[in-house]
């Protein structure tokens, strides 16, 4: 029969006894990951209205950020004006809310032609050919 050496087991601080809690975790993953970029950006699409604006929000989406650009789609020739017309506004509000450089460009592009269709409060009507 084995007889189990006794293991010597270190002394516990008190700072060590204490539990992580999950958001503490959860924010230390978001500062320091690929996954916590993810997560600020997640947040323009969930922040659109306040960070477009009341106006330019219902005349256009965020499609993806791509190498720090953030790719928008309007809904009218008009409206691809508008927002390069305010896109640092937009920048700016997009960085704050993040509290780093998450962007540091807008590109804007003509949604399709079915896009303006499909959003609240569009005014674009399906022409027949």
């Amino acid at each position: 029969m084995r007889v189990a050496a006794k293991r010597k087991r270190k002394p516990v601080t008190r700072e060590a006894s204490q539990p992580t809690g999950v958001g503490d975790i959860l924010a230390s993953l978001t500062k320091s990951t690929k996954l916590g970029k993810r997560l600020k950006e997640a947040q323009i699409w969930q922040q659109w209205p306040s960070l477009a604006g009341k106006r330019l929000c219902t005349h256009g989406h965020p499609v993806v950020v791509k190498d720090k650009t953030l790719h928008v789609e309007a809904y009218s020739p008009v409206w691809v004006s508008k927002f390069a017309y305010f896109k640092w506004d937009i920048i700016g509000r997009v960085n704050r809310m993040a509290g780093q450089e998450l962007i540091s460009d807008i590109r804007v592009t003509l949604a399709g032609d079915d896009a303006g269709d499909e959003h609240e409060g569009g005014r674009r009507r399906k022409t027949r050919v």
